[in-house]
């Protein structure tokens, strides 16, 4: 087992390397070479997706990227099947995929320094944008057992800590505003908009615009002459 490792370690390094430069090299050839380096890890690749410069992927594997697709820079998207900890699943049925699936349409601007922890499912569909700083999380932490409140809980050692886990979906021609905080759970129907700095847990209904900590529908996004679209 130590001969195993002593021999692995070169290729460790070198394949550490190469991401490292793949991730941080500027400009359009950083562009081409993270598409080149990404296109076969990712479950589906559309066609005129960019990755911009020192965005973190990791579970590639479990990433679908529809067409024309702009992950902006340092953007964080992380995911995986291996969880630790206790774990508390709450069920979205808005949310078709399986856990851990992150699915991401077509036509998508994912803006700098967006955070999607897709650990329990996410779902963006088609004309959805991010904002800067916007973030999605699937799984987070809780601050008490969420089934017994009279236990005093720790976040620390992480495999005794209590998480929250459930899909978040955001359905077609969604925006983010700046800093919007998006927890497990949460649906999102189409053509809604989020003001910046919101923080979103619970259902949506189309056409809100939604505000607040916690958010809340204030009225509707777009009016028509007839009312609501």
């Amino acid at each position: 087992m130590i001969l195993f490792k002593i021999l692995k370690a070169p290729f460790v390094i070198i394949r550490d390397i190469v991401k490292c430069l793949v991730t941080y090299m500027p400009g359009s050839m950083g562009n081409r070479f993270r598409i080149l380096y990404y296109r076969n890890k990712f479950k589906k690749c559309g066609s005129n997706v960019i990755i911009d410069v020192g965005v973190q992927i990791e579970g590639a594997e479990l990433i679908s990227l529809g067409d024309n697709v702009h992950i902006d820079k340092f953007c964080i998207i992380s995911t995986g099947k291996t969880l630790t900890g206790i774990i508390n699943r709450k069920q979205n049925v808005s949310f078709k995929g399986t856990e851990g699936e992150i699915v991401i349409g077509n036509n998508i601007h994912i803006t700098q320094f967006c955070i999607i922890m897709g650990f329990g499912g996410v779902h963006i569909e088609d004309n959805c944008v991010l904002s800067a700083n916007s973030k999605i999380y699937s799984l987070t932490n809780t601050s008490y057992d969420l089934n017994d409140r009279t236990k005093i809980t720790s976040i620390m050692p992480y495999d005794q800590a209590h998480f929250l886990i459930s899909p978040v979906v955001l359905n077609y021609n969604v925006w983010l505003g700046i800093n919007s905080i998006l927890m497990p759970g949460t649906h999102i129907d189409k053509n809604s908009f989020t003001v910046s700095n919101s923080v979103l847990m619970g259902q949506f209904p189309e056409n809100s615009y939604i505000a607040g900590q916690p958010a809340k529908r204030i009225r509707n996004r777009f009016e028509t002459s007839q009312g609501a679209l």
